[in-house]
């Protein structure tokens, strides 16, 4: 928690308006820092299962007029838009990489202004958390080697292909 408290200090010093995103898989864990961090003055809102209107508690969360920190179990890893905010934490990290995508991936859409998303991953060093972090690269590594980057070969296109749908005036055949 302490490193997670000076660098939001940090950031929300350089930035005050500023939204981010915390991901963690236990709610025990979103009650926790919910708490310090008010305890340390930083604004915090919790969406985890149950939550009763996600929707509203997204557009709070977007439209607040100070920087803020969603607090998110993995409720809010799949079909929400978070492209307002260019910061992920994974407080924890989960054990299939795909659940590592799903949650950049909430930031990482159609619509995000930041040239530069930043993904923060904390863990303790020697522990299980560390051979994790470790193994969900060496993971990553395969489907690179296997595959190579998706982003060098289909960004281009998917850019130009957005920017022609939403600023071009498109016959349906186009389209």
């Amino acid at each position: 928690y302490e490193r997670l408290r000076t660098r939001l200090k940090q950031h929300f010093s350089d930035n005050p308006l500023e939204k981010v995103v915390l991901f963690s898989y236990f709610r025990a864990t979103l009650a926790y820092l919910h708490e310090r961090l008010r305890d340390d003055s930083i604004a915090s809102v919790v969406m985890q299962g149950g939550t009763k209107d996600k929707d509203q508690l997204i557009n709070d969360f977007r439209d607040s007029e100070e920087g803020v920190v969603l607090l998110s179990s993995e409720v809010g890893s799949e079909g929400i838009d978070l492209q307002f905010s260019r910061i992920v934490i994974n407080y924890d990290l989960p054990w299939n990489p795909m659940r590592v995508e799903q949650r950049i991936g909430r930031i990482d859409r159609l619509g995000q202004n930041s040239p530069v998303i930043h993904v923060w991953n904390l863990f303790y060093a020697d522990t299980i958390d560390a051979r994790i972090y470790r193994r969900l690269f060496e993971r990553l590594k395969i489907f690179e080697g296997a595959l190579g980057s998706l982003e060098p070969v289909l960004g281009d296109k998917i850019q130009d292909l957005t920017r022609n749908l939403f600023y071009d005036q498109l016959t349906p055949e186009q389209e």
